[in-house]
């Protein structure tokens, strides 16, 4: 057949949806544009939520604590971290350790009112007493620990050995700067005795809750001196006095190692 100018193409010939197989081709190719269409449209208003959805608090929490313990652990992994009260309590990891770190540690933050944290303790675990001495107050132990605060009044006395009445003695079995020293059981006994006596005089003028029932014997600022010419040595040490409500307040004490007869002991410079 000669050629006609006014024939279409060749192109348009073979894509002529009526020869044969061509409306399965129109066809095909509409439903792979419109297939590539919408993949491309979700994939758009996947990223527009990513972008537009704010941080999560809890994630921010993370961070922060992340930031945080990698100034101690470089590869540090946090999870579980619980905030309240400016303080947070959270499980920290490090995954290139070979002991109980790799499982993971408690791990104590104080909140920065920016945002940021501050690691303050790491360890196993902490009782009511090791909280009360990094700032917590009960209250906030009780929201972080998902208890309410008399449990966490009657763990604190188990803690400090506190008893029936019986005033508890903590960290006076070890050893104090400088040198190492410790104080030998018959000076701790009459220690503990004095002290016993002078503090339960001023429990019983106390208001409810204000009640001290422990003692704890810090390492700060421990000390000890010798008289040149009677060789009689005085020890100095800070220790805590623990109230029932968790009020926690620094005092001084020292005694002598005299014989028993002149064994001297003191409670923030008075004789006791």
């Amino acid at each position: 057949m000669p050629w006609d100018p006014d024939l279409p193409n060749n192109n348009q010939i073979f894509n002529n949806p009526y020869t044969p197989g061509g409306y399965e081709k129109v066809t095909l190719r509409k439903t792979l544009l419109l297939v590539v269409g919408v993949l491309f449209a979700i994939t758009i208003l996947i990223f527009m939520i990513h972008v537009s959805t704010p941080e999560s608090q809890q994630s921010k929490y993370t961070k922060s604590a992340t930031t945080a313990a990698r100034k101690q652990t470089p590869d540090a992994k946090v999870t579980n971290v619980k905030v309240a009260g400016g303080f947070a309590i959270a499980t920290v990891s490090d995954p290139s350790a070979n002991s109980q770190a790799y499982a993971g540690n408690e791990t104590v933050f104080k909140v920065n009112k920016d945002g940021s944290m501050v690691q303050l303790a790491n360890g196993s675990s902490f009782g009511p007493l090791d909280l009360l001495g990094l700032g917590m107050p009960l209250a906030t132990q009780a929201k972080l620990t998902g208890t309410d605060t008399l449990q966490v009044e009657q763990n604190l006395a188990t803690q400090c050995g506190y008893s029936s009445g019986e005033i508890g003695f903590s960290g006076f079995s070890g050893s104090f700067s400088p040198g190492q020293w410790q104080i030998d059981a018959l000076t701790l006994d009459s220690l503990m005795q004095k002290l016993s006596s002078a503090i339960n005089t001023q429990n019983n003028k106390a208001l409810a809750g204000k009640t001290v029932i422990c003692v704890n014997a810090t390492q700060k600022n421990s000390n000890f001196t010798t008289d040149k010419t009677t060789y009689i040595s005085t020890f100095t040490l800070h220790v805590q006095f623990i109230t029932i409500d968790g009020t926690l307040t620094m005092h001084t004490i020292t005694f002598t190692n005299g014989s028993p007869r002149y064994r001297t002991y003191t409670l923030d410079g008075q004789n006791i």
